[in-house]
């Protein structure tokens, strides 16, 4: 934050001692060495460093020259430091990925040239064009952005390192795609939740039979059933046996149902041929 403005005339240590002003306003005598060491930086106004926090002001770190503290904290409480790059460029960084080398630059040694991802797919989005730092978002650090559009239409602004690691691969519509598919979701039913209703329980179930249980304002057993979301009332009965019966013999819908996706449903999704264009 120092402009070297004149010699003194002074001499300390046998370095020359140069008058400089900072940044803020303020004036100061420094020497040669102690402006090449990095000793001084600034005329003091930036010594408000968070109490316990290693100071680097002054310090080289790859490409950056580390400036002044930020009123900003990184995760678990790191300064964030606001750094000059070789290249003119400025940025904040956390002491952590400073002191780690996790950022070396202001963006400008990792900027990917945008023939290497531009028009490029992964998964189903396609890479239209670059969308800039982190520090362009207003975030710390230097990661790149690229602006994407999505293969059902949708656009997103993706990160670098997500698009490499394949840690997002579509707006959202894949995931969802893949949820339904693992439910074997046909006609808004689960082939799935069908072929485990009749074993898996509920925990407030108190019956022993999925779609039976007990009413108390009747003092009666209840039985019905659940199918392509329409639920289906049974009756009551006094007898639990009697409304377990009854319930069975109305499942006979679910297999009828699961049979024919697996007979019919299931091969004809399979033959099916891939659309053109």
């Amino acid at each position: 934050m120092l402009t070297v403005e004149a010699d003194t005339g002074q001499r300390k240590g046998g370095y020359v001692v140069w008058h400089c002003r900072c940044d803020c306003g303020n004036q100061i005598d420094v020497s040669t060495r102690d402006l090449k060491n990095g000793k001084h930086c600034d005329c003091g106004c930036t010594t408000h460093v968070v109490h316990g926090a290693t100071d680097l002001t002054g310090q080289q770190f790859g490409k950056l020259t580390v400036l002044c503290p930020t009123e900003k904290r990184a995760d678990q409480g790191s300064v964030v430091w606001h750094c000059r790059c070789d290249c003119g460029s400025e940025c904040d960084v956390s002491s952590r990925r400073l002191t780690r080398g996790k950022v070396r630059s202001c963006g400008c040694l990792s900027h990917p040239p945008l023939k290497d991802y531009v028009g490029k797919t992964f998964g189903r989005w396609t890479v239209m064009e670059y969308a800039g730092t982190a520090r362009d978002r207003g975030l710390v650090g230097t990661k790149n952005y690229w602006r994407c559009r999505c293969s059902c239409g949708k656009e997103g602004i993706v990160g670098q390192t997500e698009l490499k690691n394949g840690e997002s691969q579509s707006c959202g519509c894949l995931q969802k795609e893949r949820c339904l598919e693992s439910l074997k979701l046909v006609d808004d039913t689960s082939i799935v939740r069908l072929e485990t209703s009749q074993t898996r329980l509920r925990s407030d179930n108190i019956s022993g039979k999925t779609g039976v249980c007990f009413i108390t304002r009747e003092q009666k057993w209840a039985a019905y059933i659940t199918f392509q979301k329409k639920r289906y009332h049974l009756g009551l009965y006094k007898e639990k046996d009697e409304a377990i019966r009854v319930r069975t013999a109305a499942e006979e819908m679910h297999d009828d149902f699961i049979s024919w996706y697996y007979r019919e449903y299931l091969p004809s999704q399979e033959n099916k041929s891939p659309s053109v264009g």
